[in-house]
């Protein structure tokens, strides 16, 4: 480039400066504030990078247990109805944030463990979806409700139950009747006209 290209270039960088400077000035701003606003932008777009990075964990963690994953020996028992020495009935309901779930139909019957003429049962299981838990056993053993859930697939202990994770929001509230209980999936089922219910809901 000869020496008169360079000159006029020299001049177009300075005219854009100026008027980068003016249009700066007119609308509040200083020249170094062009500059500064897009470092504060590329820090705050990191900021959110991480914070999504965390959320991300979390969920993940919170993915992870399942307390079906390691089930109870006697969620594998199947049934011989012809020795049974305990048959005992209790009701169970579940709310998730106010809205009552659905236990359904013939949870613990003819599953891929328990499919054979005459043994057909899991100890606790469901012939309606009226909530109705049905605990029989050839032995007279003490039967938690977590073997309940083992059976049916689904997660539940002090951590929460199905997806939902106890946390900084949301408890997890179990009562047998008028009584609150703190033994979740530990708590025995008995013979019993109250009522178990299981609340996950927003913490006051």
């Amino acid at each position: 480039m000869n020496t008169e290209g360079k000159f006029w270039s020299i001049v177009v960088i300075i005219s854009f400066a100026a008027l980068l400077f003016i249009a700066a000035e007119e609308n509040g701003y200083s020249f170094m504030d062009i500059f500064s606003s897009e470092e504060k932008d590329d820090e705050t777009n990191e900021k959110s990078e991480i914070i999504e990075e965390k959320d991300n964990e979390t969920n993940e963690n919170s993915e992870i247990t399942n307390s079906s994953s390691d089930p109870d020996p006697i969620s594998r028992d199947c049934l011989d109805h012809d020795g049974l020495a305990r048959h005992d009935h209790a009701v169970l309901k579940i709310f998730i944030n106010g809205e009552q779930e659905l236990i359904p139909a013939n949870i613990g019957i003819m599953t891929e463990i328990c499919n054979q003429q005459g043994e057909e049962m899991h100890a606790v299981h469901t012939h309606d979806s009226s909530g109705r838990l049905h605990i029989e056993s050839n032995e007279p053993i003490d039967i938690p409700i977590g073997v309940f859930f083992d059976i049916w697939g689904q997660h539940f202990d002090e951590t929460g139950i199905f997806e939902y994770r106890v946390n900084s929001t949301h408890e997890l509230v179990m009562t047998v009747g008028n009584n609150t209980v703190d033994s979740y999936d530990d708590y025995l089922l008995v013979n019993t006209s109250e009522v178990i219910e299981i609340r996950y809901q927003s913490r006051e």
